[in-house]
């Protein structure tokens, strides 16, 4: 697929990554001449320098070859103006990242396919990782029926040591798919006989109304958050920090610039906002720091959100979660005993991918555990895996059923569960995978 994005910032550059990893035409457009020589330097692609809202720039990216656009700038009236623009030059499809919500429904309106916000969809992952300390990822699927979760487990855990159909025998009252298991940086997807050992990670999928008892098969200990620390004064940091306060969540956020801080409390009165340096360890120790708290360091620094984060676990937090901006730092957090990990740029990526996939794709994820997929697809009339059981289904070894979403009920698959025109399955997959699952459950 030939694709133009605009914008090569943190979530343009990334996504390219993504789509040219995945074997699509790239272009970038991107208006800063450093960044767009260091993204020729990075990329397989083609690197326009210019304004991406510019006829005669998109004309020189191939807009008139290209089947789909991205506009991901950090500026919301140059995406809108870059959607409307391809439009007029005959491009059908656009995308544009929208963070101001009062502009969302004015750009739908316009021939724009759709908007995406992924600091919105970052601080949604936030409040389902507070609400279940212990797991490294959480995502939402099928009208927030089905969850994917993620997470470490513990060596008192009662997985470790046996099978994947041992396991789901025992249980009692409710059922779950563990899709994949990453061990010594290998991905293994889950079959019956796979042996769950001590310190894997794995990617869980469960009904919504058995998350406690998927994180309870972890080993993960069930802990009451009654206070959330947010670090940071952007807007994953607010947006995080305002949907927690909505959940019943006392909440202090800490920032250390007092201009913005002050404007935070004007903005937030129901949060409790600090002027404060966060790695400075009197301030979490005045703060009493303990087994009560979420502690969660949302800057775009790197290095304040480890430092600060691994002070907070030494205080006793009961769970840690950092934002990372480099992706070479994300695979060390763990390792350092960071709880969980988020990302703007995958946040971005995870949104714009499913725009990509063939078939009726309707939401997608990929997971800090590592090398798999999440799609809900819904299924449309005529797709091969009608009238079939899983069980008889050619599905790639790189793929798993998780859940399947019928007239408003989630239900677990079994081997002998059949789809129908109009389910929605959430399915987990490797990437060599996917153009398989894609086929099978395309129209």
């Amino acid at each position: 697929m030939r694709i133009v994005v605009v914008g090569g910032g943190a979530d343009g550059s990334h996504l390219a990554e993504r789509l040219v990893a995945e074997g699509d035409e790239v272009t970038v457009v991107e208006l800063d001449a450093t960044r767009a020589s260091d993204l020729r330097n990075r990329l397989d692609a083609q690197v326009i320098e210019g304004n991406g809202a510019s006829p005669s720039v998109l004309r020189r990216a191939g807009i008139s070859r290209a089947e789909m656009l991205f506009a991901v700038s950090d500026d919301d009236g140059t995406n809108v103006l870059a959607c409307q623009t391809a439009l007029a030059l005959g491009l059908q499809r656009t995308i544009a990242r929208i963070e101001n919500t009062e502009l969302r429904d004015v750009v739908l309106g316009s021939g724009i396919e759709a908007v995406i916000d992924p600091r919105a969809a970052t601080a949604d992952k936030l409040v389902g990782l507070v609400a279940h300390p212990g797991l490294s990822d959480y995502f939402r699927f099928c009208e927030a029926s089905v969850v994917v979760l993620g997470g470490v487990v513990a060596p008192e855990s009662r997985l470790v040591g046996r099978s994947l159909v041992d396991m789901r025998k025992s249980l009692r009252g409710w059922d779950c798919v563990i899709a994949s298991i990453v061990r010594e940086g290998e991905t293994l997807v889950g079959r019956g006989g796979t042996v769950v050992e001590a310190f894997d990670k794995i990617v869980v999928v469960v009904k919504d109304s058995d998350v406690e008892e998927a994180s309870g098969l972890l080993g993960a200990t069930p802990r009451h958050i009654g206070r959330a620390i947010v670090v940071g004064g952007g807007r994953v940091a607010t947006l995080t920090a305002a949907a927690l306060r909505r959940h019943g969540v006392r909440v202090i956020l800490i920032h250390d610039e007092a201009e913005r801080a002050h404007k935070i409390a004007e903005q937030q009165p129901k949060i409790d906002v600090i002027v404060a340096d966060p790695t400075d360890p009197r301030v979490l120790e005045n703060l009493e720091v303990g087994p009560g708290d979420a502690f969660l360091s949302l800057t775009r620094s790197d290095a304040v959100n480890v430092l600060s984060s691994l002070i907070a676990g030494r205080l006793g937090a009961a769970s840690t979660v950092a934002r990372y901006n480099r992706m070479e730092v994300a695979a060390y957090m763990a390792t350092v005993g960071i709880d969980a990990t988020v990302s703007t740029k995958v946040a971005a990526a995870n949104a714009a991918l499913r725009f990509v996939r063939r078939g009726a794709i309707i939401s997608a994820a990929d997971f800090a555990t590592g090398g798999i997929e999440a799609l809900e697809i819904e299924i449309p009339e005529k797709a091969p895996v009608l009238e079939n059981a899983i069980k008889e289904l050619a599905l790639p070894e790189g793929a798993v059923i998780g859940a399947i979403y019928r007239r408003g009920e989630a239900h677990v698959p079994l081997g002998s569960s059949r789809f129908e025109a109009g389910d929605r399955v959430v399915v987990l997959a490797t990437p060599d995978a996917i153009g398989t699952i894609e086929r099978l459950f395309g129209g």
